[in-house]
């Protein structure tokens, strides 16, 4: 089933996506306990003008440095498993496919552990199960319902066998040779998939889920659990369709029957691993078809996505980080409807002088350990981030609002994104202004996202200014960056 199959991929990259997540390195952003957009902070007039303008240069030097601490917190979070561990998972999936698709082939409803074993050298079931055999333990047990509902629970040991094949330069043939074997134990809870059926419909209901998997033992154990019933999949169709495991999109579009809306839902997985937990807490994707009918009679049909709301969570002994992601792009739906349309050549584009409304909003939540400089100690940085995108014409794409506080010290950055005809970043490129009590600082970046420089000569890409006037300079020469002031003294940046 090519549009609604849940595999091992499929569920490691939502866990992925989810991860991807009184003290010197303090730096919090205020989110107004919601999605609205930050508001300003007010203005601190204790400092001078030139203190102001060098506060705000300290305080953007050390979010960037806090940044980067959140930055290596997440570097890899989608590489948490070992080689191995990935290729576990992988087969681990794979056994309840594979005893599906052979308990369906053989009109099937149930198997036990002496069933199993008793199919260790039938050539179907072997191949159902590609280069994996099981041994299972007496508890083992598949059922199959005759609308197509396969549940699965029990202990089994997996024995994956690694081929390739390599010459033999005595027989002049390449001959097939076993690189690597692996056994390891699975414990199946609650495992569930009913992402099919053997009923037509115009409004499919679908599931999949488990309530935990222990794949491995030891050091090298790796454990997903899910409190709910995982995933859920609701689909409605311009006509009944089967969906069954032969059933393809393109197929039904083909036979002009179209998907007027999908929504795929995910909750409460956690996958725990190493030193590290994921958990997708939270995930919605919703699509829609827009469709045309060419001149030859042929149906073009574009599925186009509305919806991704992500909630999650990632955490790390090192560095030591409890951090939750939060996403939430919405696109509206009456303006794809409306605006979107497919053309004569089968592209889709928006409709002349009128554009989707999109909105983004994206919040990190948690802390996250920062090495301190020349030293072998670390700092708890805590993390209260929201930022507010809106797409506010056809070409113009805002950062409505950010507000961090650094050490105590606030900045609220605003800006926007300019886009060609075709979409992608103009000559004008991306401009963001940073603000600190009545200093600010205006940045412009190409379309390669480097600091667009005023004077070739001086290496200067943006003022410093206080109330309107220029207290310093923001300079680049040879790679390096620093900001200059008005009484001569220099800050480094990097």
């Amino acid at each position: 089933m090519k549009f609604f199959k849940l595999t091992a991929l499929a569920l490691a990259s939502t866990l992925a996506l989810a991860g991807c997540g009184s003290d010197s390195g303090k730096t919090t952003v205020s989110n107004n306990n919601g999605s609205a957009i930050p508001p300003k902070p007010p203005v601190d007039n204790s400092l001078s003008e030139l203190e102001q303008a060098k506060s705000i240069i300290n305080t953007a030097k050390q979010f960037i440095l806090d940044n980067k601490a959140i930055e290596d917190a997440y570097e890899g979070a989608s590489e948490i498993l070992t080689e191995r561990q990935e290729q576990r998972i992988s087969a681990t999936f794979d056994v309840p496919t594979g005893i599906f698709y052979y308990m369906e082939e053989n009109n099937l409803a149930r198997l036990t552990s002496a069933d199993i074993i008793a199919l260790a050298n039938n050539a179907s079931f072997k191949s159902a199960l590609g280069d994996t055999t099981i041994n299972p333990s007496s508890d083992f047990i598949a059922t199959l319902s005759t609308d197509g509902q396969f549940k699965l629970s029990g202990t089994t040991l997996l024995t994956t066998t690694e081929y390739d094949y390599k010459y033999n330069s005595q027989t002049m043939n390449y001959e097939k040779t076993v690189v690597s074997k692996d056994a390891f134990t699975n414990i199946y809870k609650g495992y569930i998939n009913a992402l099919s059926s053997n009923t037509s419909t115009n409004n499919f209901k679908g599931s999949f889920g488990f309530n935990s998997i222990n794949i491995g033992s030891g050091a090298e154990a790796v454990i997903f659990s899910s409190t709910s019933q995982g995933a859920t999949v609701n689909a409605q169709f311009s006509d009944k369709v089967l969906v069954n495991d032969e059933f393809d999109l393109n197929d039904v579009n083909r036979e002009g029957i179209t998907l007027q809306k999908a929504v795929i839902k995910l909750g409460n997985v956690k996958l725990k691993a190493n030193d590290s937990t994921i958990e997708a807490r939270d995930l919605e994707m919703a699509f829609l078809d827009m469709s045309r009918k060419l001149a030859d009679g042929t149906l073009v049909v574009r599925t186009l996505p509305s919806t991704i709301k992500l909630t999650g969570q990632l955490v790390k002994e090192k560095p030591a980080t409890d951090v939750t992601i939060s996403l939430n792009a919405v696109a509206n739906e009456a303006d794809i409807k409306n605006v979107i349309r497919v053309t004569q050549d089968g592209n889709i584009e928006e409709a002349a002088g009128k554009f989707v409304g999109i909105e983004i909003v994206m919040s990190l939540k948690g802390t996250v350990a920062r090495k301190n400089a020349n030293s072998t100690s670390t700092s708890t940085i805590p993390l209260d981030i929201q930022a507010n995108l809106k797409r506010m014409s056809r070409d113009v794409i805002e950062l409505q609002g950010l507000n961090a506080s650094v050490d105590g010290k606030k900045l609220y950055v605003t800006g926007k994104t300019i886009l060609d005809t075709e979409y992608n970043v103009s000559c004008k490129c991306t401009q963001l202004n940073i603000t600190q009590n009545n200093a600010a600082v205006n940045l412009k970046f190409d379309v390669d996202n480097k600091f667009i420089i005023q004077n070739v000569k001086t290496g200067k890409f943006a003022d410093i200014t206080v109330n309107g006037k220029v207290f310093g300079k923001l300079l680049q020469n040879n790679g390096t960056v620093s900001a200059k002031f008005k009484d001569n003294s220099f800050i480094p940046l990097g």
